[in-house]
């Protein structure tokens, strides 16, 4: 099945390096979060609580930031986007490690957030448009899952020669990587495709039943992963047994990209979605059930790799049915929105302290609720289809 190119343009290869490896390096922070969270609480001396509104400040911008661009593609230049973002992280992963204000760190990690999210948006939206980029969206979660390999082992290396601020002299080096790269994007604003369409008409039942799947498929996902620690010291891992968990589930997300180009390329519908949210719900049903480190540990890896798998899919699909970008944009976005969401409604309702079985039942609501946004998918595609046959 040929993939369709009418409205997207033929980009050398120097573009579409850089409009995948950009995005990927910027969106790098929220696999490392563990590392800013405790890089805030000790170099800053505050405490779990007070970090957590630093790192919920980047986090939130980054969305925002995504779905800005997303509203606003047709006037952001691709290039200048892009070094405008890179220089935003630069300037803010600098200043976070000299400020000394509580205040002035949430608003420079927002800061750093909103240079992250422009660069994201922007890349995953310029790949949309280009022919054969939706596929490249496929191996930007194996690049994400690569280079977090990578900083688990760079950052504790580097921590004594730089200590806690160890993990923002990394992220200063990421950026200066992407600076080079990032004269390789786009120079012209991304087309307005669908000559004529406005934002209302591009942004459909279609794109928003795909960002409600992101939305809660991260909410589900990333709340689960946030007590990944406490989770496995009550099954009786040790931090070392944890360390090795969290290393060993990333190395199969490295297939993904192969997997989900051949089934993109075989299906193009909204299945595989359907059978992601599905796995996750069973695998968030044993999470924290089980009382068992074997079942606990098999859990882990399953999850890990639906969540990327479904990331992956997602992005590819919504550009497919949005050769704009906008979606592709959008749905970043809904996933670093539902990093804060679903934190957040966890510790209101579920007040987890010693029991984690809470957890479970939030994770196998939150993905299966994943299945209502599909099914409108299903249905409003089936409804299009009628239409157009009358």
């Amino acid at each position: 099945m040929s993939e369709p190119t009418e409205g997207l343009f033929e980009a050398s290869l120097l573009q579409k390096l850089a409009a995948l490896s950009v995005p990927c390096m910027a969106s790098l922070p929220v696999m490392v979060m563990p590392f800013i969270f405790s890089a805030v609480i000790e170099h800053h001396a505050l405490d779990s609580s007070t970090a957590t509104y630093a790192t919920t400040a980047e986090i939130g911008m980054i969305a925002l930031a995504s779905l800005f661009v997303s509203l606003m593609l047709r006037l952001l230049p691709p290039r200048l986007t892009v070094l405008t973002g890179l220089s935003i992280i630069l300037i803010g992963q600098v200043l976070t490690i000299y400020t000394s204000s509580v205040i002035a760190l949430f608003v420079v990690r927002a800061f750093v957030g909103l240079g992250e999210g422009l660069c994201m948006g922007i890349g995953f939206a310029c790949l949309a448009q280009m022919v054969g980029g939706a596929r490249l969206l496929a191996y930007a979660s194996g690049i994400v899952a690569a280079l977090s390999l990578i900083s688990f082992l760079a950052i504790p290396a580097l921590e004594p020669y730089f200590g806690y601020a160890s993990v923002f002299w990394f992220m200063v080096s990421v950026a200066l990587l992407c600076l080079p790269l990032a004269v390789f994007m786009p120079k012209a604003k991304l087309k307005q495709m669908a000559a004529g369409a406005s934002v209302w008409q591009v942004i459909n039942i279609k794109s928003i039943s795909l960002f409600a799947v992101a939305l809660l498929a991260s909410s589900g996902s990333n709340t689960l992963w946030l007590y990944f620690e406490q989770v496995g010291k009550s099954v009786g891992m040790t931090m070392s047994d944890i360390g090795n968990l969290g290393v060993s589930s990333s190395a199969p997300t490295l297939l993904v990209p192969f997997l989900a180009n051949y089934i993109y390329a075989k299906t193009k519908t909204v299945v595989p979605i359907m059978v992601a949210c599905m796995v996750s719900a069973a695998a968030a049903y044993y999470y924290s059930a089980s009382g068992s480190w074997l079942i606990f540990s098999a859990v882990v890896v399953v999850m890990s790799f639906a969540y990327v798998f479904l990331l992956a899919y997602v992005r590819m699909f919504a550009a497919h049915i949005d050769p704009t970008g906008r979606t592709t944009a959008a749905v970043s976005g809904a996933d670093s929105l539902g990093m804060v969401i679903g934190p957040l409604v966890a510790a209101v309702t579920l007040h987890v302290v010693d029991d984690f079985s809470p957890l479970s039942n939030f994770g196998l609501m939150a993905q299966g609720l994943c299945l209502i946004p599909c099914v409108i998918f299903i249905l409003a595609k089936a409804s299009k289809h009628k239409s157009v046959v009358a």
